[in-house]
């Protein structure tokens, strides 16, 4: 199904459960590819999918796709009303993108304390859509995307509390594009260097100065295939301060220049446009032969 150039918020609704006939099967629902974020206002709910089961409490929200392997509901055996607030939401790519990263790094049940940003954010497109509030599809747009940003951030600032080596793989993950280093990284999760580096790579299996090295020169690749960026601007934009030591490290890695590598992406970008009968190629003319 081709994806949707805007966010739309297609339902807003507050709810009270008491039964277990409060039960939904995920995989049943159809013609929808909704996101769904149900916030737990009183009582709890449950989500169950190939993961296990967890329990949506006060303070918390799940995430949710329709079309998935889970099923949610009203826990057998719980006395206490579920109330609660959801928000179905056709995304566009950006929010979907940032709605599965939010799962797959926290999973289906997050955080969202009662008074907090991401609460605050929930509430204004909740009210906002149910009252048809907003001013245009901009704006919508935007303040689903403004919603789960925020709450993604207060995940990671709970992780460093909690688990800092867990904070610096988020900080890896987000900061990999500026000239950060480990020993800054090891300070802002309040632990030394060393501790870092020797605990971070038994628990993700790779160490943090290889997985900074990977995603910068991933990203640089990406770059020089589908950008007219120099090469000095490349490096800069991939987190290196010297241009010959981002050649040096992509040679050791890939085994050719930055140069070579936009060539021969050229060319293939080049024959693909040229099979699809698209006259103008990648870069505005054919790659010359030598």
């Amino acid at each position: 199904m081709a994806s949707t150039p805007f966010t739309l918020v297609q339902a807003a609704a507050e709810e009270v459960r008491t039964t277990s006939a409060y039960f939904f099967d995920n995989a049943r629902r159809d013609g929808s590819d909704s996101l769904v974020l149900q916030r737990t206002l009183g009582g709890a709910g449950f989500i169950a999918g190939p993961d296990g089961v967890r329990y949506a409490r006060v303070g918390q929200v799940m995430l949710f796709t329709h079309r998935e392997p889970t099923v949610y509901g009203y826990p057998e055996g719980a006395s206490e009303p579920y109330r609660l607030r959801f928000l179905a939401v056709t995304p566009a790519p950006d929010v979907r993108v940032m709605f599965d990263r939010l799962r797959e790094e926290f999973g289906r049940v997050v955080r969202m304390p009662e008074g907090s940003e991401a609460a605050g954010a929930f509430d204004a497109v909740f009210m906002a859509a149910a009252a048809s509030g907003f001013g245009d599809r901009l704006e919508e747009a935007g303040a689903v995307y403004h919603l789960l940003l925020t709450l993604y951030r207060e995940q990671v600032r709970e992780s460093r509390i909690k688990d800092p080596l867990e904070f610096g793989f988020f900080l890896l993950r987000d900061q990999f594009r500026r000239p950060i280093t480990l020993k800054t990284i090891a300070e802002r999760c309040g632990i030394s260097r060393e501790h870092f580096i020797r605990e971070f790579g038994g628990r993700y299996g790779e160490s943090p100065g290889r997985m900074l090295r990977r995603l910068r020169l991933e990203h640089a690749r990406v770059m020089l295939g589908t950008t007219e960026l120099t090469v000095e601007e490349v490096a800069l934009r991939s987190g290196y301060m010297s241009t010959n030591s981002f050649c040096r490290a992509f040679r050791a890695v890939y085994q050719s220049s930055p140069g070579a590598e936009r060539a021969r992406r050229r060319e293939v970008n080049w024959g693909v446009r040229e099979s699809s009968g698209v006259a103008i190629p990648y870069g505005g003319s054919p790659p010359q032969s030598s």
